[in-house]
């Protein structure tokens, strides 16, 4: 195993690669059968790494990409998800063995709050798929390591549809909805980069009016069991 990484992290066999960098990129992709394939969140590059990572596996003669992709990718009102629908079609006529995953909003996003207040731009009785980060996790090992769903898209959504008064009751906590310029300047202030806040908002304006709703069979099948209640996952991570 071969983890790609910015700067050197101590991971046992890592490379050290910049993704716009096409000579290293084929260089640490030399020897390796399969790739799984994460993009940078909210990267204005994502195209660009993307096509870049599927010219260096060709060349390479990697056998398999699986490609981390986004619960509906077709929805260009997000930018990085429309983003990831055009490496999802590069990617399928690269000739390259593939195979594209579609993980819902984790539910690993939200964490318990100092303050009691889980804050969302957004309206927090919308509804949502969140999926358990484990359950991507072992749907993308079960990807890389078999053959038996190459050629194929799959929805990583999770068994119930909850809502963010949902999750904030599993944590003990209260939920509010602020508005995005309060949000923005949280961010900023957070270190949240410039580039991503339109990114970012783009998506909130979405999730406010439709929220992001995806079905669980898919992920059942991956796992080979039902995925696990993204409640229990909150609980489960508290402990």
């Amino acid at each position: 195993m071969r983890p790609l990484v910015r700067r050197p992290a101590g991971l046992r066999g890592e490379a050290v690669v910049d993704l716009l960098d096409a000579k290293a990129l084929r260089a640490a992709l030399g020897g390796v059968r399969a790739v799984y394939h994460l993009a940078p969140n909210m990267h204005p590059a994502e195209v660009r790494i993307g096509r870049l990572m599927i010219r260096a596996a060709q060349q390479s003669g990697v056998e398999r990409i699986v490609y981390h992709s986004v619960l509906h990718p077709q929805i260009k009102a997000m930018p990085h998800h429309w983003d990831k629908l055009l490496v999802e079609a590069a990617l399928i006529e690269s000739g390259v063995g593939w195979t594209i995953l579609q993980p819902a909003p984790y539910v690993q996003n939200f964490t318990r709050p100092l303050d009691g207040v889980l804050r969302v731009a957004y309206r927090i009785d919308a509804p949502f798929s969140f999926v358990d980060l484990l359950d991507v996790g072992e749907a993308a090992a079960t990807a890389l390591t078999t053959s038996a769903f190459d050629a194929g898209t799959y929805e990583l959504a999770g068994p119930a549809i909850l809502t963010v008064v949902d999750v904030a009751a599993t944590l003990g906590v209260l939920a509010e909805s602020v508005e995005p310029s309060t949000w923005q300047r949280t961010a900023l202030a957070g270190g949240v980069s410039p580039e991503a806040i339109p990114r970012l908002l783009a998506m909130f304006r979405h999730y406010d009016a439709h929220g992001l709703v995806g079905n669980p069979a898919a992920l059942n099948r991956l796992l080979g069991r039902a995925p696990t209640d993204p409640r229990t996952a909150l609980i489960r991570d508290l402990a």
